[in-house]
Formats: C-alpha cells, sequence, structure tokens
C-alpha cells in the first residue's frame, strides 16, 4: 500500500474534513514537521509574557507613585498639625485641598522622587 494512501486512511479517523487532510498532507515534508507549530507557541507564550510583564511593571510603577503621594499629603497634614494656632492649622489645612494655582501648576513639582520614579 502507498505510504500516501496509508496515511490518508489512518488520518480518516480524524474530525478534520478530507480537502483540509489532502491540503496537509499535500505539504513538503518540512512544512509538515511538529517544529512549526511548537515554535509558533513558544513565541505565542514569549509575547503573552511580555505583555504581562509591561502591565505589571506599569502597576508597580503606578502603585509607587500612589505610595509616595499618601506619604507626602501625611507629612503635610503632620506639618499642619504641628502649626501652634488653631486659624494657622485650619488655613494650612484648607490650603492642602485647594487647587493649586495656575503658575504653580506650571512649576516643578516639590516631590522629585515622584517624578524620577515616573521617568524611569
Amino acid at each position: 500500500m502507498n505510504t500516501r494512501a496509508a496515511r490518508y486512511a489512518a488520518a480518516s479517523t480524524l474530525p478534520l474534513p478530507r480537502p483540509v487532510l489532502a491540503w496537509w498532507y499535500g505539504l513538503p515534508p518540512a512544512l509538515r514537521s511538529t517544529r512549526w507549530p511548537a515554535t509558533l507557541a513558544f513565541l505565542t507564550i514569549l509575547a503573552l509574557l511580555m505583555g504581562f510583564h509591561s502591565v505589571v511593571q506599569s502597576a508597580v510603577k503606578q502603585g509607587e507613585l500612589l505610595r509616595m503621594s499618601v506619604a507626602t499629603r501625611t507629612q503635610a497634614e503632620w506639618r499642619c498639625h504641628a502649626l501652634q494656632g488653631d486659624r494657622q492649622r485650619a488655613h494650612c489645612l484648607r490650603q492642602l485641598d485647594e487647587a493649586p494655582a495656575t503658575a504653580a501648576a506650571n512649576a516643578p513639582p516639590e516631590n522629585t522622587a515622584a517624578l524620577q520614579v515616573a521617568q524611569r
């Protein structure tokens, strides 16, 4: 029996339709190698891992910036509470809650550590 016919007969038990099997067995042996699907699977897994790494790295940066922002805010509140007079404390806390002025918005941030982390 012809080897191609034997393979075709053995493959007829697979759920693939005959035209697909005919196309598959019509390919050159180098293309029918199991290395191609394994290589494609490896590259797909590698791309997914690289994407996952990028997402996790961004989340870590964002968490670090949030932690630094909270620490800066807590330190500023502590300084406000350390002031002597009630009026000074209230004014200081009000300033923390106000939106920054337009001139201050264009100035570099006071917390340069957060800027350095953001630029990494």
